[in-house]
């Protein structure tokens, strides 16, 4: 086909803001088209990154570029496009995105051929930063015909925006409304449909859909869902066609789901948050919450340190054991270990006194009177250090902190554990929007580590970032000595969970001590005692790391029946103490430990874990030998893989910015 710019048949409408690292590959797409008659109409929204200048470098003849002096953001980009447009048909794309070649070709035949379309959609193909296809858009299989499209779009949006061209004439007057930031394009077709406009998209994948950290696709500029911006849109139509006496089925659709979205969003948000806030609201302490604030001031008149940590807890627990550990590793810095939660006990508080400043505001962080005020004045206290470093595990304050720290703010977050899960993660992947803000994330497992790495890739993160997933393993701070025992001594250490599934633990020792009667003594750390096992030990919790240590020393095996874990501390503990280590096959275990120092069950079903170690600690008492054999293995790796010193150095230098 020849190629005609003064009378194109079709404008491909591109807004541009900051998109220097996508934008040429776009561009390319576009002059790449098997149809030639159209014009790119592209729009220099107030670009910093060289864009414009990108732009200004191209010479094909189709292109037309408008440069704006400042950001005037997407909406009006867009509807500056509609009045400037020259084709009979607009193709909407976006800056980021590719175009297949015959995709410009195979709309304009269909809208040609059926002109009582009016708006004509494609499938696409999702892919990553990287330009990597991470899969297809599901909602596109469930819409490839007119009358589902028009059955799901009140309810949700399955027109992927780029992918469209629009009938200019169908569209009229109508524009992009200023008030739906985010989810203009479905209020668009919205009130399209309601007046009579139709809508068909083509079963094929004809664009490139980019989904990136910085994308609205990629959620992480969407922190309203997209169904609670179309209210206004719903109610609209709704008010409008009411007054002309109409109502249709597609107008009956648009007010059910309506209704469902009003109903949802009152029981699961609003209601929700407004009784959490008001039971916090009496319940709260008055005189609890001044004497934090109070704290918070003098902290802010005399703290003169660099690091900020942000923990949930100063209980008991191994996670407050390594969070105590990163903390003295650093204690030259004069940290500040923020509290955001309300502990059970408070075993480490001391400890974190004795390395740093202690403040625990788990009130003045969830008031709802002094929440935000408490996060700005923690990042003010940040930002005003040199070089500062906020560092966070376990804890949502961290996240919270992010958009009032500077840039130049260095940041970290522990993950101790992680498990992907595609219909879950809900948490993790609010946090997403966050990913590029933060420095490094550290990682106990290299288990955890690699299931996050899939969330990451399934949730369009780039593989290039990948780079800022550090692994660096726990310590243990005390070591004890290969022991021997005339009883075999079985341990447990956890809480009573149900992950942790101490009565799994405690049916192994009812069916042990009916093989062999008195032969094994059993011991549970961390739990109240449970009625109706007279033969095991019940400790409770246990503070004192002498006490703890002595217990080790006492036993012979560990006992983990846990059905998740990461690389648990106490498995590091015990085998520092000399313990053979029976454990299910969760986490880090069965690539970290070997069947020289322990025993790892098949698989994580009860009867499975009961049958396998209660045949395994029968065989370890009649075979003292190769228990011997055994504790002295588990004993010689936790001397050479948990030193605390490596571990010092590596937080030093991550922290500290030095190798001391």
């Amino acid at each position: 086909m020849s190629m005609h710019i003064d009378r194109p048949l079709v404008t491909v409408l591109l807004p541009v803001y900051n998109a220097r690292p996508y934008l040429a590959e776009t561009l390319t797409s576009i002059f790449a088209q098997t149809y030639t008659h159209f014009e790119l109409l592209a729009i220099d929204d107030g670009s910093t990154d060289g864009s414009a200048d990108l732009l200004r470098s191209v010479t094909d003849p189709r292109l037309r570029a408008v440069e704006h002096g400042s950001n005037q953001g997407l909406i009006a980009t867009l509807n500056e496009g509609l009045a400037l447009a020259r084709g009979s048909y607009i193709a909407r794309m976006d800056s980021d995105d590719v175009m297949h070649p015959e995709r410009l070709h195979r709309q304009v035949h269909h809208l040609e051929e059926h002109p009582e379309t009016a708006v004509l959609a494609t499938f696409v193909d999702l892919v990553n930063a990287d330009g990597e296809t991470t899969g297809t858009w599901d909602i596109d299989r469930a819409t490839a015909d007119e009358a589902s499209i028009r059955a799901m779009l009140p309810r949700t949006n399955c027109i992927a925006h780029p992918s469209v061209m629009i009938r200019r004439s169908a569209l009229g007057e109508m524009r992009y409304d200023p008030r739906q930031q985010g989810a203009e394009d479905w209020d668009l077709w919205l009130r399209m449909i309601a007046r009579g406009a139709r809508i068909a998209k083509l079963p094929e994948a004809l664009l490139k859909y980019r989904i990136h950290p910085t994308s609205i696709m990629g959620g992480h500029k969407q922190q309203v869902p997209y169904e609670r911006r179309l209210l206004r849109t719903r109610r609209r139509f709704m008010i409008g066609e009411l007054r002309h006496g109409k109502l249709g089925a597609v107008h009956g659709a648009v007010l059910y789901a309506q209704l469902r979205t009003w109903a949802r969003h009152l029981r699961s948000n609003v209601l929700t948050a407004l009784l959490r806030d008001v039971y916090r609201c009496l319940t709260y302490s008055p005189f609890a919450l001044v004497r934090e604030q109070l704290a918070l001031k003098m902290v802010e008149q005399n703290w003169k340190g660099r690091s900020i940590f942000l923990f949930p807890h100063v209980h008991t627990g191994g996670a407050e054991q390594v969070h105590a550990d990163i903390v003295a590793a650093v204690e030259d810095q004069q940290p500040l270990i923020v509290i955001s939660g309300f502990s059970t006990d408070r075993a480490f508080a001391s400890t974190f006194t004795r390395h740093g400043t202690l403040l625990e505001l788990p009130r003045s962080l969830h008031h709802p009177f002094y929440r935000r005020r408490t996060r700005q004045r923690l990042a003010a206290l940040a930002n005003a250090q040199r070089e500062p470093v906020v560092f966070g595990a376990l804890s949502t304050t961290f996240f919270e902190l992010l958009e009032h720290l500077r840039p130049e703010v260095r940041t970290y977050y522990l993950q101790h554990a992680f498990l992907y899960q595609p219909e879950g993660n809900a948490q993790h992947k609010s946090w997403l929007r966050h990913f590029s803000r933060v420095d490094d994330y550290i990682f106990i497992s290299g288990h955890a580590k690699a299931e996050y790495e899939r969330f990451l890739f399934a949730n369009n993160i780039p593989r290039s970032q990948f780079s800022k997933l550090l692994f660096i393993p726990n310590a243990v701070q005390q070591f004890g000595s290969v022991q021997e025992h005339e009883r075999t001594g079985l341990l447990f250490v956890g809480r009573h969970s149900p992950e942790k599934r101490l009565a799994l633990f405690l049916d192994l020792c009812a069916r042990l001590e009916a093989d062999a009667p008195g032969r094994f003594h059993f011991t549970v750390v961390g739990a109240e005692e449970v009625p109706g096992h007279a033969h095991v030990k019940f400790l409770g919790r246990i503070n004192d790391p002498q006490a703890l240590a002595k217990i080790y020393q006492e036993h012979d095996l560990l006992v983990l029946t846990s059905t998740r874990e990461g690389f648990p501390l106490v498995i590091m503990e015990a085998m520092a103490h000399g313990l053979v280590v029976l454990s299910t096959p969760v986490g880090d275990v069965p690539y970290r430990l070997t069947v020289t120092e322990a025993v790892i069950a098949s698989g994580i079903g009860p009867d499975v874990v009961l049958e396998e170690f209660r045949r395994a600690v029968l065989e370890l008492d009649v075979d003292r030998s190769r228990m011997r054999m055994m504790k002295t293995a588990a004993f010689a790796k936790a001397t050479e893989e948990f030193d605390p010193e490596r571990f010092r150095a590596a937080y030093r230098k991550l922290l500290n910015n030095a190798s001391d």
